[in-house]
This record gives C-alpha cells, structure tokens and sequence, in this order.
C-alpha cells in the first residue's frame, strides 16, 4: 500500500461499482478479464472514474483492496442499468457470488438519476431493481426496500407501484448508495475513514480494450 493513502469517495455524477465479499483482487480481476493492473492513490482513482463516468471512458476501472471485508470495482463497465450489457453484468455478479459467496452491482445518479441494484448470493440473482426499466427488476424487495413499503402501507413491490405518487420517496429512501452502505460498501460519499484496509488500489484495463496512446499508458504517466 502507498504510504499514508486511505479509502476516499469514489463520486461522480453518474457512479457505478461492484462489491465483492472478501479481499481476492487478483482472483477478482481474473475471473473479470481485467489485464495489467498497476498501483495508484484513491486521488487518482477518482479522477479516472470521474473521467470515464462523463464519456471520456478510457477502459480502466479502479479496484480497491479490501475495505471492511470488501472489494470494490468502480467505472462505467460495471453498470447493471445498461440495456446493452444489464444481463451480462447480472451473470458476472452471479458467477463472482458463486466463488465468493455474495457480490453485488450498483448504479446511482447523483442527480436524481436513477438507481440500481443487483445483489447475488451463492451464484444466483436474489434481487435486481432498476428505477430506469422497472420492468426489468427481479426478486423480493430487500429489507431496507420492505421496511419502506411496509412504513407507508404499500403492498407488492416498489417495480409495481413505479408511476404512483405514493412511492415517490421511495428513490430517496432507497436510493442504490444507501442500499450499498447497507449490504456491502459505499464507494460514493462512504467510504469509512476508519475502515480496515488490506491491500493496494490499483487501475486495471477491462476485456477488449487497450491504450489509444501506448506511449502513455497510464494517467499521470
């Protein structure tokens, strides 16, 4: 670990992560694909993240060490709202859960964007909610979820009650960064100041992708 570097918030406006029971990186990274991975502060990390979550998407994600018996994935290629690879990120989730026992995906807009979760036990999908294509959510509302629904008397899902005024509060309430504070690890505004830290942050290219500069292969270099 570089000397003195502590977890910081991970935020952007658009944030996406993976949480991971246990401490694996570099299994981790082998079962995602991920390829040369290299050290680097959290300071960093943000900037890279906070890059890729507004376009300028180079093919790097950040990878904690452990924190507080998690690791964390962070960046755009961890989105389990994406239409285009929602059931992708859902089979990798299980397949980590499968190994590692839990893991879980999540997206949250800071600006009133939208959240999702995906949460897989034992290599199966136990919940995925996605206030953006609430017809896509999947399984029984987690406790944070029923204790809501139950607290104002609503029945079924939150998915079932998306266009009523009565689960307005619901995206506050609920919103994916407090059902990770909850479940795994905030990597938004949470990240514990006095979290037990094992291992070294590091930048790692995912699958199919490579430098468009192989001159400068990495930020700050």
């Amino acid at each position: 670990m570089i000397v003195g570097d502590r977890p910081q918030p991970l935020d952007s406006c658009w944030n996406y992560w993976l949480c991971i029971a246990g401490g694996d990186q570099a299994g981790i990274m082998g079962m995602l694909g991920f390829s040369d991975p290299q050290p680097t502060t959290y300071a960093l990390a943000r900037d890279v993240v906070d890059d890729a979550s507004h376009g300028r998407d180079t093919g790097l994600v950040c990878v904690t060490g452990e924190i507080n018996g998690w690791t964390a994935v962070v960046g755009p290629w961890c989105n389990p709202a994406d239409s285009s690879r929602r059931e992708e990120v859902r089979l990798l989730v299980e397949a980590l859960s499968g190994t590692y026992g839990e893991a879980h995906a999540f997206y949250w807009g800071s600006q009133g964007d939208g959240s999702a979760w995906l949460i897989a036990r034992d290599g199966h999908t136990v919940r995925r909610y996605n206030s953006l294509a609430p017809w896509t959510s999947l399984g029984d509302p987690l406790p944070i979820e029923q204790h809501y629904l139950d607290q104002f008397n609503i029945p079924g899902r939150p998915e079932d009650h998306a266009d009523d005024d009565d689960i307005f509060e619901f995206e506050f309430a609920c919103s994916a960064q407090k059902v990770a504070e909850t479940l795994s690890l905030d990597v938004v505004w949470g990240m514990p100041a006095d979290a037990d830290v094992r291992g070294q942050v590091v930048l790692a290219w995912v699958p199919d992708r490579t430098p468009v500069d192989p001159t400068r292969r990495w930020p700050g270099a």
